[in-house]
């Protein structure tokens, strides 16, 4: 091995197998392949895999950011190095289980100023619904409001958009 410091070292951002040939080779001087392959066996007696010219192979190309190529092989020139690429994704465990859920896509910003959203379109608010909740909330016991305000609340919203009765009982614990 010459001079030349080693691919990656351990300041770099790749986080690559403790026998990687890019903790021990510059870069152009190891194989990287985009797999395990029957032409690179690995070699229990060293911990490393090679060509059988000799030649170290990588067989993790996300992990040392390098696509897939015969540097040393073929004497490719080593292209810069790009950031490193996400990890493939797991296999799932059992071949029938549902694939793991998505990250849903973040809201739409809310707007800070009250004035615009009071300003927003309002759900109808119908009348037979302000009527129910003001019938209920006002028969209530003081004691047991918080019950009431709830159970009214499930009632409503079992024969009416929940839009229309968050906006019914905005209008009527505000008095209206």
């Amino acid at each position: 091995m010459s001079g030349e410091p080693p691919f990656i070292d351990d300041d770099s951002d790749h986080d690559v197998c403790w026998f990687c040939p890019a903790l021990r080779y510059p870069a152009g001087r190891f194989d990287v392949y985009r797999r395990p392959a029957k032409d690179a066996p690995f070699d229990p007696a060293t911990g490393f895999r090679y060509t059988a010219a000799g030649i170290p192979v990588c067989v993790h190309p996300y992990k040392v950011g390098l696509p897939a190529a015969r540097y040393a092989s073929r004497r490719l020139p080593v292209p810069d190095r790009a950031a490193r690429p996400p990890a493939p994704r797991p296999p799932l465990l059992r071949p029938d289980a549902p694939p793991p859920r998505r990250t849903p896509a973040p809201l739409p910003a809310e707007p800070d100023d009250d004035a615009v959203i009071l300003a927003g379109d309002r759900p109808l608010v119908p009348e037979e619904l302000l009527v129910l909740l003001r019938d209920r909330l006002g028969q209530a016991d003081p004691e047991l409001f918080a019950e009431a305000v709830a159970e009214a609340e499930l009632t409503a919203c079992h024969s009416f958009p929940a839009e229309a009765v968050v906006a019914a009982m905005r209008q009527v614990l505000s008095g209206g």
